[in-house]
């Protein structure tokens, strides 16, 4: 029992360590995917003021609104 303990736990605690050493390279993946995804989403939204920006009154507001709509439904569809 006492051989089985020494051998047994170095290779548990082994395994341990590399099991987390593993995850969070992999969390900070998808946390990349998640921040370009979102950037993307902004520099959409940009482009649309600033395209805005030419137009008069109604539309404008059509497009500042359609715009912020789009913002939020490609944020909500990010990779996460």
């Amino acid at each position: 029992m006492k051989r089985f303990i020494r051998v047994a736990l170095p290779c548990l605690l082994l395994g341990f360590l590399l099991v987390v050493s593993l995850a969070p390279p992999v969390s900070l993946a998808d946390s990349h995917l998640h921040h370009a995804a979102m950037k993307l989403c902004k520099q959409k939204y940009k482009d649309a003021v600033r395209g805005a920006k030419y137009l008069r009154g109604r539309q404008r507001k059509e497009r500042v609104e359609q715009a912020k709509l789009d913002r939020a439904e490609c944020e909500r569809h990010a990779a996460r």
